[in-house]
């Protein structure tokens, strides 16, 4: 009888943490799509899946936060104003490398749980890649107000998902359900280390923090192959 080991199928599975508002989960999500694109190039066979769980930066804050981009981080990070002053902007110029636009002078400042009400139950319906990314370019992007159950609903509409159930699930009296999964993915990402976001675990051994380069997050990729499936890397 063969040894379990050896008949496993190649593949790789990297859970990553976020928070809609995270400029970096967005750079981050972007770096990992090119790093697949790198990591396929050398093994086309070895199928890569990408996961995405629900991390709440500042779960405490408002509803909607009056204030600049500065001034949250300030309350909320610790960031002393002139250190945003001068990060921002670059910050800006690392996201457009990535294809990523970042308006910070524009953005809307939400407190994101409604927003991971509404990504817990496309995760449910098999749409949460593609709900994430939609919530990415509408907050930081479009600018779009996220503490707003209509805007959240129709951009999950947008995705595929069925729009009232999109509401209801925004909706903090009709969407309590989703508070679970939210949290259990929140305690999940703490207890295995994560203390920010992005947060990234491949194959639920290695762990990564950070938005790392694409060349970083493919070596990764290659790491693992050569840990868990020597036989292929041979």
């Amino acid at each position: 009888m063969s040894d379990a080991a050896s008949t496993q199928q190649p593949a790789i599975l990297v859970n990553v943490w976020f928070d809609v508002r995270c400029p970096w989960c967005f750079i981050g999500k972007r770096r990992l799509e090119r790093a697949i694109e790198l990591f396929s190039v050398d093994h086309p066979d070895i199928p890569v899946t990408v996961s995405h769980h629900s991390f709440e930066l500042a779960p405490g804050i408002a509803e909607r936060f009056d204030g600049t981009e500065g001034e949250y981080l300030l309350r909320y990070e610790g960031t002393p104003l002139e250190h945003s002053q001068r990060m921002l902007p670059e910050l800006r110029k690392l996201g457009a490398a990535e294809g990523v636009d970042l308006r910070f002078d524009e953005l809307r400042l939400v407190n994101t749980r409604r927003a991971h009400r509404v990504f817990q139950l496309a995760q449910a319906r098999g749409r949460g890649e593609e709900v994430l990314d939609r919530f990415f370019v509408a907050y930081f992007s479009e600018c779009r107000d996220m503490a707003d159950s209509e805007v959240l609903a129709s951009l999950a509409a947008e995705c595929g998902l069925d729009r009232d159930e999109a509401l209801a699930a925004a909706d903090p009296e009709t969407g309590e359900h989703w508070d679970e999964g939210v949290s259990a993915d929140h305690v999940r990402g703490q207890m295995l280390g994560a203390s920010g976001v992005p947060f990234s675990l491949f194959n639920a051994k290695y762990r990564i923090a950070g938005a790392q380069t694409a060349e970083v997050f493919a070596e990764a990729m290659r790491e693992v192959v050569r840990r868990d499936f020597p036989e292929v890397a041979a």
